[in-house]
């Protein structure tokens, strides 16, 4: 019988709270792929179906929550209405609210994934993955009502975004302070110089600077008047020949 989208979502679901649960109280190593499966109430050989391994189990909690986050952002009706600023805000304390109650877990399991080529690279990373729509909604957002300026790599913005919410997280597993006040120091500083730069239109700036930096030293290579090309052309001629 084919099982449905919805019911495999859901039973992807319960695989990972019950791998939260058993791995918070045990931990990674102590917690096998069988045990969870079985507080699941799924077969054995069933779980490996959703995730092959206990790291790619631990990189669908993150993918999860930040699903959950996307569509609680969804679900608020004014959203549209706040400033970017407010948005990024709104989005970060979302996403760090859903991973509170399991925070002891996130502590010990995020380290244990930050490297994993998964992280590594953005397109295949699950937090970009389910988080970037949302950050380049705000964006195109703000560029509609000309809070912010386009600028030359603007495509390339919501993967950065999406790193800095990541290093937040890291951060914040790693806050000590009463009630994680150096994690909400570390977001009104950062988020302020972040949107404040974006709104300033330096960026555009530094580009054209150092596009013509570029142009200038290109042409300074390609110009005949210096002989830079030729010794250049000669010294290759010359490594070709040894």
């Amino acid at each position: 019988m084919k099982v449905s989208k919805q019911e495999k979502a859901r039973t992807r679901r319960k695989i990972i709270n019950a791998a939260v649960e058993l791995m918070g109280e045990k931990g990674f190593s102590k917690v096998s792929m069988r045990t969870i499966a079985r507080a699941a109430k799924i077969g054995d050989a069933t779980i490996y179906k959703y995730f092959p391994s206990k790291e790619k189990l631990l990189v669908g909690y993150y993918a999860l929550c930040a699903e959950d986050t996307a569509e609680a952002i969804q679900n608020i009706d004014d959203i549209e209405q706040y400033a970017l600023h407010e948005k990024l805000q709104v989005l970060l304390d979302t996403w760090l609210g859903h991973m509170l109650t399991n925070r002891e877990f996130v502590c010990e399991s995020f380290p244990l994934i930050y490297q994993s080529p998964m992280f590594l690279f953005s397109q295949v990373n699950p937090i970009h993955q389910e988080l970037i729509p949302t950050i380049a909604q705000f964006l195109d957002d703000a560029r509609e009502k000309e809070d912010i300026p386009a600028f030359p790599f603007q495509g390339a913005l919501p993967d950065i975004l999406c790193e800095y919410m990541i290093g937040v997280l890291y951060f914040w597993t790693q806050d000590e302070s009463e009630d994680f006040h150096e994690t909400t120091q570390l977001i009104d500083l950062s988020l302020n110089f972040a949107v404040t730069l974006l709104k300033s239109g330096i960026i555009n700036h530094t580009a054209d600077f150092l596009g013509f930096m570029l142009k200038s030293q290109m042409f300074r290579v390609l110009n005949p008047g210096n002989g830079l090309l030729q010794r250049m052309l000669h010294a290759n001629k010359m490594a070709a020949n040894k």
